[in-house]
């Protein structure tokens, strides 16, 4: 970098000063990035600066690229890729601003294609083809002579040669590259003609003069043709891969449209593809290029260039899978005229080879000839006569086989007669010859079986076609060349020998000759001067009349017609001539004043090509429309038909055509103009549109144009209006869609007639007020012949469609009609409204002041449509709209005591609210109080994001404090059962928690054991907790409440004999109970009071003994309930210690056994582990 630090020295002061100042601040920054290039290591900051000297050089200053371009250039041997990736970017940016530069890349970008990364050669074999283009278009340019144009010349051809030799490279990207920039290079270096598809930029040997003298055109041709050649048998290679193929296919199908005298050897090289694709493909892949094979075909069979190439071109796309309208869409439309030219120019070609034939074959005579004048001349077999015999042979016998082949019968019978001559190994030269077959239709099947076992015949001379072989061989003389210069020396010698005679009666012949003349000139004198004699004395006064007589009407018509035909078809002369304009014209007032047979002919010449036509078609419109109002004077007399007959017919016509013949894009945007340029527009021409409407495939378009008529047709808009609403309430769903967006549109942001399409929406859902659906809305126009006698879902949506769309747009007007019909409708109707209004109460949202009025308000009988509206409106919506909470939970206190209207909106509301509320929710539909419970418990992926003021143990420790008087005990079951279902939830130490906080409920609640139980069965492990658990509930004395004492029982019951220890801690009389209910225990309570008797420690009286064995107890005073007190005297009951009573050693007494109590009270439940 020293010698780019230094430069400035070099230039010294003298030269700054003819600087500006922006090129030398341009000049100090780059100098600066240069040297920071030198000392950077890393890649990207590397490429970063490489990227901001570009844009400096060749965005603001062009002059200091020749100053720096060499030290650029010297980046291309960095050893990172990203670099020299930079470097062939500066290159291409710099050959487009400054292509003379050219010759200074000589010795960097052969180096570049040869660089060890596939990537830099990819990169570097894109840049090359604009390169090739430019540098070509630079030589021809510059008609001097010079060593730089000699040396950019040799180095564009040494890259054309590297990249040629690429097309064999192995890596897969390098290839494809080099196909397209081939394909550039046959472009370039070959002619147009008249079938040339029109390209920006196109280049071509045309373009290239003739007086150069490095480039010469048949040398560019040639090899253009070599480089083609090269490209169809890369096409054809087995070995070929799947991407390449698509990549060549696409190559030869834009020669073939840019250079049409390549349409042959393409369209056969596809059609040869089609019979046999390569066998290492795999089906998809075979799948993906038939695709991409048929689309190039159908771009080629676009191209007029493939006119006589449309039969072939047919048949492949049929074997590829197109259909008959995707092919006739794509055969371009041409004039009569146009197609009989064609016909010519084929003709000619066909006329131009069988000349050249017949000359062959006369040679052929002529050697015939001289042999039979010359007896000494060796003869040869003809071999280009056998050839054509075999030919001859080989196609009339396939033909043959080809139409015998299509009997199922024979080919089963050919089967059967040669299966057993079928050797039992399979033959060398089979194996080595056979290639597979594969994605072919059978007619291609047949076609190929035909052809093999024809030559097979042709090469034994059977079948049909071996009458094309003569008996013998044909035969050709061998020294031809040789016969005939002796016969020219023979001629010679002749003429010699001759010539003395002539010379001696020259002089006499030429005096003879001159007598002869002379006397034939006097007698054609005399006669003449006779003639004229003869003529004067016959002589009368002319009379046109007398000498002519009127044409006939059809002579008349067909010189008429022969007249507008020649100005018709002098379309191109008066365009070069400037008189287009006047052209039109006259030929617009033929069209509208003249005969039917004239504006037939001229209607047919325009939609031949209607496109390019199309303001003459305007033209003649306008000018039937003058006709129509008056504001010409000359008129052709319509005295049969109405005034705007021709208008209506003309413009009817020309829709009808454009619809029936037109592409689909084409056809769009024809009729779009014709409709909206038209000056008046008729009902016929109005109802082809309508009927349009109704192919699924023009709907939408159908309806934006209807939509677009309103608007810019005012006079029309009633009509169009009453078309598109008709549409809303259509039968067939995607016409209805499609229309009330259309309708949306004009309602919202047009404000076309805004009236009439509320009365629409209003009119039509008035009529599910009825018990019936009345018959105006069963019509043919709707697609509901059928009149229908219930109302069904289907037509009850129809009715209610058009409201529902405009709903966000006048939330007033139509909310407030919904709610009225929905007061007054049946119940099936109310459940089809329920079910249809999702999508329009989202669109108006919760903070809609309409919407959370009418919830305010809440007329009478519309309650369950609002409870469905706060659904929808809560639906995933997290946070909740505060005031839509605050209106719910005023509908709630004042309105509806219905705690489905709470459900939405619990997220919103407070921990006290709920718990309020939980009981009337346990009251609720089953379905409706899982839902509840998935809301507070956030089950379910709806509800996860959901934050409710309630955790899951404060609402299992509610369920359990319930007021039964408020709410039944089976709903509270209900809940309960519901919560410990979720196990995900009520995890085992939640539970845990739970029990703690129940056990301290003052009074115990009544679902306290059966809880336990549960809790005990979902998680065994809790065993040890819940024995801790029955410790404390003795200290709370738990046999005052029967449900409860009888649980404690069943807990015991399940835990012994763990829970024996838990027994001894009962008081004696609680003991005896306990025992008696539970006889069970009795032994194990023994066993393990023995165990530990003998322990100091142990309490195990000899009174507590006796209670074990049953023998003797002390005597207990109780009250007259046997010791329970009810539910509703726990409170009133004075607390007694937390210790338990020791038991008294007082006399004791034989046990009286008191009687159980039944459990035949309805209203008390169930002991837990037998409901």
């Amino acid at each position: 970098m020293d010698g780019i630090i230094g430069r400035s020295q070099f230039l010294g002061d003298a030269a700054n000063l003819f600087m500006n100042e922006e090129t030398v601040n341009a000049r100090s920054k780059i100098v600066s990035w240069l040297n920071e290039l030198g000392t950077q290591t890393d890649s990207k900051i590397k490429c970063e600066l490489l990227a901001k000297i570009q844009e400096i050089i060749l965005g603001a200053g062009v002059e200091l690229l020749d100053e720096f371009l060499d030290h650029i250039l010297s980046l291309s041997q960095d050893s990172n890729v990203d670099v020299r990736k930079q470097v062939i970017n500066f290159i291409e940016k710099a050959c487009k601003v400054k292509i003379n530069l050219l010759p200074q890349f000589i010795n960097v970008i052969p180096l570049l294609l040869r660089d060890r990364s596939p990537h830099v050669i990819k990169r570097m074999i894109q840049v090359s083809g604009m390169i090739y283009k430019n540098g070509l278009q630079w030589i021809c340019h510059n008609t001097e002579y010079s060593d730089s144009i000699e040396q950019a010349w040799n180095m564009l051809s040494l890259v054309k040669a590297q990249v040629l030799d690429f097309i064999d490279n192995d890596n897969e990207g390098v290839r494809t590259n080099a196909i397209k920039f081939l394909e550039n290079v046959i472009v370039a270096q070959s002619y147009k003609d008249e079938d040339t598809q029109k390209r920006e930029g196109d280049f071509s040997l045309e373009d290239i003069p003739e007086n150069l003298k490095i480039i010469k055109h048949q040398k560019l041709e040639d090899e253009a043709l070599n480089i083609f050649s090269i490209i169809l048998q890369y096409h054809a290679a087995t070995h070929i891969s799947a991407v390449n193929l698509n990549t060549c296919t696409g190559s030869l199908c834009t020669i073939a449209k840019l250079r049409p005298c390549f349409m042959g050897p393409v369209i056969k090289a596809f059609k040869n593809l089609s019979a046999n694709f390569p066998p290492t493909l795999s089906d998809s892949q075979i799948n993906s290029v038939r695709k991409s094979l048929k689309m190039q075909a159908l771009m080629l069979l676009k191209n007029r260039g493939s006119y006589e190439y449309q039969v072939i071109l047919r048949q492949l796309l049929l074997d590829l899978g197109a259909s008959q309208n995707e092919i006739q869409r794509s055969i371009p439309k041409m004039d009569k005229q146009e197609q009989q030219r064609r016909q010519k120019r084929i003709l000619e070609n066909a006329t131009s080879s069988l000349s050249k034939r017949m000359r062959r074959i006369e040679e052929h005579e002529n050697m015939d000839i001289n042999k039979n004048a010359s007896n000494q001349v060796e003869m040869e077999v003809d071999e280009e006569e056998v050839e054509k015999q075999r030919t001859k042979c080989i196609r009339v016998n396939e033909k043959f086989l080809a139409e015998q082949l299509r009997s199922v019968d024979t080919v089963v019978n050919l089967i059967i007669r040669f299966l057993p001559n079928i050797p039992g190994e399979v033959p060398e030269h089979f194996l080595n010859e056979y290639e597979p077959i594969r994605d072919m239709s059978t007619q291609l099947q047949v076609a190929n079986i035909s052809k093999a076992m024809a030559l097979q015949m042709t090469a034994h001379k059977v079948g049909p076609g071996a009458a094309a072989f003569t008996k013998e061989l044909p035969m050709r003389p061998v020294e031809l060349q040789t016969q005939m210069e002796s016969l020219a020396v023979n001629d010679n010698i002749n003429e010699s020998l001759d010539q003395p005679m002539s010379s001696v009666d020259e002089d006499q012949l030429r005096k003879e000759e001159a007598t002869k003349k002379l006397r034939e000139n006097m007698e054609r004198l005399k006669g003449e001067q006779e003639l004229i004699e003869r003529m004067k004395q016959r002589a009368k006064t002319l009379k046109l009349q007398e000498i002519t007589k009127p044409f006939s009407r059809s002579v008349k018509e067909k010189f008429l017609l022969d007249a507008v035909k020649r100005i018709l078809y002098a379309e191109r002369q008066c365009i070069s001539g400037g008189v287009s304009a006047k052209r039109r014209k006259i030929v617009t007032v033929i069209a509208a004043t003249f005969p039917d047979n004239v504006r037939y002919f001229i209607f047919e010449f325009i939609m031949m090509d209607i496109k390019q036509r199309i303001d003459l078609a305007f033209s003649w419109l306008y000018e039937e429309y003058c006709l129509l109002q008056g504001f010409t004077r000359h008129c052709y007399v319509k005295s049969e038909n109405r005034p705007d007959y021709a208008y209506n017919e003309l413009l009817s016509q020309i829709v009808e055509r454009i619809i029936t013949n037109c592409d689909f894009k084409d056809k769009i945007l024809l009729l779009r103009r014709f409709f909206l340029e038209a000056p008046m527009l008729p009902d016929d021409a109005l109802n082809k549109l309508i009927q349009m409407s109704f192919t699924e495939e023009y709907t939408n378009y159908s309806m934006e144009l209807l939509k677009d008529l309103a608007i810019w047709r005012p006079p029309r808009k009633n009509k169009l209006i009453n078309v598109l609403l008709g549409f809303c309430v259509h039968e067939r769903v995607d016409v209805r869609e499609r229309a009330m967006d259309q309708i949306i549109v004009l309602y919202q942001q047009h404000k076309v007639l805004p009236n009439r399409i509320e009365d629409f929406a209003l009119q039509w859902i008035s009529h599910l007020e009825k018990e019936t659906p009345p018959a105006s809305i069963f019509l043919t126009e709707y697609g509901r012949p059928e009149v229908e006698v219930a109302w069904k879902e289907e037509t009850a949506k129809i009715c209610l469609g058009v409201l529902l769309k405009l709903l966000p747009c006048n939330t007033k007007l139509f909310l407030k009609k919904l709610s009225e019909v929905f007061a007054i409708t049946t119940q099936d109707l109310k459940r089809t409204i329920l079910r249809s209004i999702d999508s329009a109460i989202k669109k108006l949202g919760p903070e809609n002041q309409e919407l959370l009025n009418l919830i305010e308000q809440c007329p009478k009988g519309v309650e369950t449509l609002l409870i469905r509206m706060i659904y929808i409106l809560t639906d995933r919506v997290y946070p909740i709209n505060t005031e839509l909470v605050r209106h719910a939970r005023d509908m709630y206190s004042n309105k509806v005591k219905d705690a489905r209207v709470l459900i939405p909106v619990l997220s919103g509301l407070t921990r006290q609210e709920i718990l309020i509320a939980l009981p009337k929710f346990l009251k609720l539909n089953q379905v409706v109080v899982r839902e509840v419970f998935n809301r507070l418990l956030g089950i379910g992926a709806e509800y996860a994001n959901q934050r409710v003021a309630t955790t899951p143990p404060e609402i299992l420790v509610a369920l359990h404090t319930i007021d039964l008087s408020v709410c039944d005990l089976k709903s509270v079951l209900r809940g309960t059962s519901i919560c410990l279902s979720e196990k995900d939830v009520y995890t085992q130490e939640v539970m845990i928690g739970v029990l703690q906080q129940l056990v301290e409920v003052v009074p115990l609640p009544t679902l306290l054991m059966r809880t336990i139980i549960q809790s005990l069965t979902l998680y065994p492990t809790l065993a040890n907790f819940v024995l801790n658990l029955l410790q404390r509930l003795i200290l709370k004395q738990v046999w005052r409440q029967k449900v409860i004492w009888e649980g404690f029982l069943k807990c015991i019951q399940r835990l012994k004999p763990q829970s024996l220890p838990v027994l001894l801690h009962l008081p004696a009389k609680q003991l005896v109970d306990a025992l008696q209910q539970c006889p069970d225990l009795r032994v194990p309570l023994l066993e393990y009071a023995e165990s530990i008797q003998d322990e100091p420690m142990s309490g195990i009286t000899p009174q507590i003994m006796d209670i074990i064995t049953g023998k003797t107890v002390d005597v207990f005073v109780t009250d007259e309930t046997g010791g329970y007190i009810t539910i509703d005297n726990i409170k009133k009951e004075k607390e007694e210690p937390d210790e338990p009573i020791a038991i008294s050693t007082v006399s004791s007494f034989t046990l009286v056994q008191p009687a159980r109590v039944g459990y035949s009270d309805p209203s008390q439940p169930l002991p837990p582990g037998e409901d």
